[in-house]
């Protein structure tokens, strides 16, 4: 009887550590900042691209631990802004994505914006214009995209996904 339930408890543990590693593979391997410095949306008309350690997302400093690769792109008269930035490490990202979205909504938003460590997205409008943020801690990147109209928010958010 003993032996019986060693052998539960090993076969719990066997099958948790496989589904980990399922999920571990799905999730995908980390894509540096490096691979998005050639995302070109279909559609689009280019106006500017610049990779620095530092800079602004709208009104928000990016710290210097941060790789920022910021791309103004032109849509039906419409300009967009799209920011990739990574972080060195997990903690700095999660700092920057709370005083990111608290510095655009409250405090209560920005605490039920996130599963810490995992992955984070914040939407909403700002002077006139809509935000859609969010971010993946897997590979400790952040991202942002700003301009006039949600449809053409949504569609750069969904090109970037599938960079």
């Amino acid at each position: 009887m003993r032996n019986s339930i060693n052998f539960t408890k090993e076969s719990k543990i066997s099958t948790i550590i496989a589904i980990i590693l399922i999920a571990i593979t799905t999730i995908g391997i980390s894509k540096p900042i490096d691979d998005y410095i050639e995302f070109s949306p279909t559609g689009y008309e280019e106006i500017s691209r610049i990779v620095t350690r530092n800079g602004t997302i709208i009104n928000t400093t990016v710290p210097d631990t941060g790789e920022h690769l910021e791309m103004n792109f032109k849509k039906n008269g419409g300009l967009y802004e799209v920011h990739v930035v990574h972080f060195d490490n997990p903690f700095t990202l999660l700092n920057f994505w709370y005083t990111f979205v608290s510095d655009y909504s409250d405090g209560l938003a920005a605490s039920f914006s996130a599963i810490p460590f995992i992955y984070g997205e914040y939407n909403d409008e700002y002077m006139k214009m809509q935000i859609s943020a969010w971010y993946r801690g897997v590979n400790n990147l952040f991202f942002v995209v700003y301009g006039p109209k949600r449809s053409v928010i949504n569609d750069l958010k969904l090109q970037l996904n599938r960079w």
